[in-house]
């Protein structure tokens, strides 16, 4: 039994040759042009059905894969899906719109609510501009006309004197002589110093070259020495080379310092011609008004009114209790004569006196 099964079992020679042939029948089926784009599963059911093991099945796909051509697209396949292309325009169109109306109804609120206000604004500020423009001309134009009116007025007038010196120190020729008059005072005109000090070094037949000057000013002025003095000195330096009446000249090869004082300008026409008139006109002489007499002897009389008044008022006797004494009938009377005659005087001379100014305002004038 064994044995017949192993013969059972045993291929037959002629079995691997109708397998090679079945093998090739198997990939000319395969590579034939209505099988080569079957569905693969389909092809390999049927070569198993033909009787070929999945190792040959497996080669055969792998030999067809690798002969095959680029797969050419199934000649009915589904219908693609529906396009988006609708859906996107009407999203863009959807936005534009919104895009539009928002902007429309920005647009809207700008032009109805604030467009106004800002024209507003704007041409207020126009108009103030331009109100400060004329304003700013029209003072343009007042100063011209003052500058004018001012140059033509400061020709008749006349000119200032150029470095004008105070009186007191006017007559002051020596350093010593400003220091007593200064006396504690350091408020001294540099334009003084420095003419004192000049004159001083020429009367003592010294060069008045600059470090004279100043060696000079030093020692009759010690306080120039001092921090606060300093700025004295600077200031007596610039006045000294600005200032017009102190000129420097060259002698003998040192350069020395002469004080030339300026001559006053001439008056102008006018000022001379009103000089002249005034000195040629008489003062008008004082004349006594003709009522004065008659003012001096109402001065006198009240004057008496009242002496004789406070006289009786003072020899009236007081008893003990303060009380005054009872005066006789006569006195009384006399007494309110006194009274009643000194009001109506004064109250008439108070009448009088402004009668009598207006009188004098109207003779002098």
């Amino acid at each position: 039994m064994a044995d017949e099964n192993a013969l059972k079992e045993s291929p037959t020679p002629s079995q691997p040759t109708d397998r090679t042939e079945l093998i090739d029948r198997a990939r000319i089926f395969l590579n034939s042009p209505q099988v080569r784009y079957e569905d693969p599963s389909a092809k390999r059911r049927f070569l198993a059905e033909k009787g070929l093991n999945d190792t040959e099945i497996d080669g055969l796909l792998q030999e067809l894969s690798v002969n095959q051509s680029p797969l050419v697209p199934p000649r009915t396949y589904p219908p693609p899906p529906p396009s988006n292309l609708p859906g996107l325009l009407i999203g863009i169109i959807r936005l534009f719109s919104w895009i539009i109306g928002g902007s429309t109804a920005v647009l809207l609120v700008y032009f109805r609510f604030i467009y106004p206000r800002l024209i507003k604004s704007l041409e207020a500020r126009h108009a103030l501009r331009s109100h400060q423009t004329d304003l700013l001309k029209r003072l343009n134009v007042s100063l011209e006309s003052v500058k004018a009116a001012q140059k033509d007025a400061f020709t008749l007038l006349p000119q200032p004197q150029l470095c004008r010196e105070d009186p007191k120190y006017s007559s002051c020729h020596s350093l010593d002589e400003v220091a007593e008059v200064a006396g504690d005072s350091r408020d001294i005109p540099s334009l003084t110093i420095l003419r004192c000090a000049i004159e001083e070094l020429g009367s003592q037949n010294q060069l008045e070259s600059t470090e004279a000057v100043f060696k000079l000013i030093e020692t009759k002025l010690p306080w120039i020495r001092s921090e606060e003095g300093g700025q004295f000195a600077t200031k007596l330096w610039e006045t000294l080379w600005s200032t017009p009446v102190f000129e420097q000249k060259e002698v003998e090869g040192t350069n020395i310092w002469a004080y030339r004082s300026l001559s006053p300008p001439p008056p102008p026409p006018l000022l001379s011609s009103l000089n002249s008139l005034r000195s040629a006109i008489e003062d008008p002489p004082r004349r006594a008004g003709r009522l004065q007499r008659t003012m001096q002897t109402l001065s006198d009389f009240t004057g008496y009114i009242a002496s004789q008044t406070y006289t009786m008022s003072a020899s009236i006797h007081y008893n003990g209790s303060g009380v005054s004494a009872i005066l006789a009938p006569e006195e009384e009377d006399v007494r309110r004569e006194i009274r009643a005659l000194k009001g109506l005087v004064l109250n008439r001379y108070g009448r009088f006196l402004y009668t009598f100014s207006v009188l004098l305002t109207h003779q002098w004038d």
